[in-house]
C-alpha cells in the first residue's frame, strides 16, 4: 500500500455532518409495547424497558429517553390486515 493510503485523513466539515445525520438515523430502534394505566389525572403507559428488563412508566407514545439511560420507541402493535 501506498502511504497516502495508510495514513488517515481529517474528513471535511460537510461529510462529517452528513455522518452525524446518517448515525442519528441508522441507529437500531428498539420497540417498547405500553399498556395502558388509568391513574386519577391522567393516561399513562407502563412499557418493560428492551434494555434493562425494568417497567418504566410514560405519560405520552414516542421515541423515549428511559430513568436507565435507554432510547426506544414506545408505540402499540398493529394489526395486519391481508388478504386471507
Amino acid at each position: 500500500m501506498t502511504e497516502n493510503a495508510e495514513t488517515p485523513r481529517p474528513e471535511s466539515g460537510a461529510f462529517q455532518k452528513s455522518n452525524a445525520v446518517v448515525a442519528e438515523t441508522t441507529v437500531a430502534q428498539l420497540i417498547a409495547r405500553p399498556v395502558p394505566v388509568r391513574t386519577s389525572g391522567r393516561m399513562e403507559f407502563a412499557a418493560r424497558c428492551p434494555e434493562c428488563r425494568d417497567w418504566h412508566r410514560h405519560v405520552g407514545l414516542g421515541d423515549k429517553l428511559a430513568p436507565c439511560g435507554a432510547i426506544y420507541r414506545l408505540e402499540f402493535k398493529t394489526k395486519l390486515k391481508g388478504a386471507a
